[in-house]
């Protein structure tokens, strides 16, 4: 018997970004369109996440929940 990974939610909002936002964008029919890039693929896709992250835990404090722990981020560390 083989486990399967369950997928986190942060993976299964990038799949829906993929499908939703990102091939839309990429694969849109009109031929004037500008080439979209990895690194704006990438850059829309950290700020939505940020965006999703930024609601989860104010919905936890809505809920009257304890918040998550955030955690240290290297730059944030080094600066300390």
């Amino acid at each position: 018997m083989s486990e399967e990974k369950r997928e986190s939610f942060m993976q299964a909002l990038d799949a829906w970004m993929d499908v939703n936002v990102i091939a839309p964008l990429v694969y849109s029919e009109d031929e004037s369109d500008v080439e979209t890039t990895e690194e704006q693929i990438a850059q829309v896709k950290k700020a939505m996440r940020a965006k999703m992250l930024d609601s989860y835990h104010n919905g936890r404090r809505a809920a009257g929940a304890k918040p998550a722990a955030q955690p240290v981020r290297a730059r944030e560390y080094q600066q300390h």
